[in-house]
């Protein structure tokens, strides 16, 4: 089927962040690392000229958002999300999607990791020809999702309890499955199958990876005393179970959900709770090749 209602989810270039910080880039960045970061920006936008061309071509309308100034309304009642970039551009899209909505994540830039990436740019023609004729596979990758009171917000890769300013400690009281113990470390992470593969990896080891979509999350504690022997240093959190983690961080305590963007950091101080689980929201995620 057609899509009729596409949002093209696009980043932000290291280029763009540099021409919005400094009036003149090449006062702080050496000469060849600027050659580099606009080689790459050159890249992303022939890789979305490409993808425009393609859209308009097969007779597909769509609007584009420019991360990192997104807003969820943008991403309402649509029939697919097209995210056009690298991981990053991946995990800010999901942050916006909270439906059963399509995204189709197609990387830009040679030199992106991408790892979340289903397509390369060059072969999105084919891609949308098999998504028109419904020649595609939908994947639920799992979320982290975290409520703390009225306020909840979900992760594609992890959640990080810790000093908002590594410079810190992290202090706090976490309670599973009937144990309740304090920690001192560098900090918590709580991932899903996609972040396994991510920051979680180069603490568990290539071991700890897992499914995208395993009905499971995993936790594990960084840099921390093991002679303390804390019995809730790692584990595992199956569907229908959480965990709870009380902030003992009087000041810069902070929680991120997939990185330090201030849209998805939240302040953790002393006595802020906050209960981790498996979301009932996972990202629809096309595979259309």
């Amino acid at each position: 089927m057609k899509p009729k209602n596409v949002l093209l989810s696009t980043k932000q270039t290291a280029w763009e962040y540099l021409k919005n910080e400094h009036d003149n880039p090449a006062d702080v960045i050496p000469k060849e690392e600027l050659e580099a970061i606009k080689k790459g920006h050159d890249a992303h936008y022939t890789a979305l000229n490409h993808i425009r061309k393609v859209l308009e071509s097969l007779g597909i309308p769509y609007q584009r958002v420019y991360q990192p100034y997104a807003a969820f309304d943008e991403f309402k009642d649509r029939d697919l999300i097209i995210a056009v970039g690298g991981d990053g551009t991946i995990l800010n899209t999901a942050h916006f999607v909270l439906d059963e909505t399509p995204v189709l994540t197609v990387k830009s830039e040679p030199k992106s990791i991408g790892g979340l990436c289903t397509i390369n740019y060059t072969q999105f023609e084919d891609a949308m020809k098999n998504i028109i004729a419904d020649k595609l596979k939908i994947e639920k990758w799992s979320r982290v999702e975290g409520s703390m009171g009225n306020k909840a917000d979900l992760a594609l890769n992890d959640l990080m309890i810790g000093p908002r300013y590594r410079s810190g400690a992290a202090r706090y009281e976490i309670s599973f499955n009937g144990i309740k113990e304090a920690q001192l470390s560098s900090g918590l992470i709580i991932c899903s199958g996609c972040g396994s593969s991510a920051w979680y990896r180069h603490i568990a080891g290539n071991e700890g990876i897992f499914p995208r979509d395993a009905n499971e999350l995993r936790f594990i504690a960084t840099e921390y005393d093991t002679s303390k022997g804390y019995r809730l240093a790692k584990g595992a959190i199956k569907q229908g179970e959480s965990i709870k983690i009380r902030s003992l961080m009087s000041i810069n305590g902070a929680v991120s959900f997939d990185g330090d963007s201030n849209k998805r950091m939240h302040k953790f101080l002393t006595g802020n709770e906050i209960e981790v689980f498996l979301s009932k929201k996972p990202l629809h995620v096309i595979r259309a090749l």
